[in-house]
């Protein structure tokens, strides 16, 4: 006959003192988030943090004058069957 280990584990556990659980000291967390902010110094992670703003920024706006211009153009849609007689109008009409 095969031993049962998940019984024998089982029982072990169950027999063993709990342990109490380990607190923080009184302002632990306060004291690692102050030294955490002491040792970054102000610096920025990346040294072109600035330019890269800068480029989001930039293109956030052509994005939204872009938008802007076309808007009319993006509102009205012509139907394709009208676009394409329209298309080759145009292009029977050109010399």
């Amino acid at each position: 006959m095969k031993p049962d280990y998940w019984k024998r584990v089982a029982g072990a556990a169950r027999r063993a003192a709990a342990e109490p659980t380990a607190e923080m000291p009184y302002g632990f967390d306060a004291r690692v988030v102050a030294r955490w902010r002491a040792g970054r110094g102000g610096k920025e992670v990346l040294p072109w943090a600035n330019v890269l703003r800068a480029a989001l920024v930039c293109s956030a706006l052509i994005m939204l004058l872009s938008l802007a211009v076309n808007y009319l153009s993006l509102k009205e849609r012509e139907p394709a069957s009208l676009a394409i007689a329209d298309s080759a109008l145009r292009t029977s009409l050109l010399p």
